[in-house]
């Protein structure tokens, strides 16, 4: 018993460490990918010609989200790929994370890291992630 105690407590401190104190945005305050409009977070406008350039970071490496947002556009039960970058040797995506839609910018964040990473991913509904309208590349996962 005392050996699993152990092991939670290192997964916990990991997760915590790793997680830090900045949580994702509450379902009930944000928007689902499948419906960015929800809850005001951004303008109807945000599906139009103009969306990529007025609402995402400018420099076109967004675009492969933009793709996937226009593509779960009213289909909250469609799959879609998240990923996260995590320290080595945590290995799921927990409720509450950060998420993002893209691989590379999964590898972006994690080569920020003052340590080794692995970038994991896992495959859930649209109606699970959602955003508080900061950035079309980031994402809080909500089971």
């Amino acid at each position: 018993m005392k050996k699993i105690f152990e092991n939670w407590k290192r997964f916990a401190l990991k997760e915590s460490e790793y997680r830090m104190d900045h949580q994702p945005a509450d379902p009930e305050d944000a928007a689902p990918i499948y419906d960015l409009t929800m809850n005001g977070v951004y303008p109807d406008d945000v599906y139009g010609p103009n969306g990529p350039s007025w609402y995402g970071i400018g420099d076109g490496s967004d675009r492969d989200a933009w793709n996937k947002v226009m593509s779960l556009k009213d289909k909250p039960n469609a799959f879609v790929t998240i990923f996260r970058a995590v320290p080595k040797g945590v290995t799921q995506i927990n409720s509450g994370d950060w998420v993002t839609i893209t691989k590379q910018y999964a590898i972006d964040h994690g080569e920020g890291m003052n340590e080794e990473y692995d970038v994991i991913s896992k495959r859930v509904l649209a109606k699970r992630i959602y955003t508080d309208g900061n950035s079309i590349l980031e994402w809080g996962f909500w089971m």
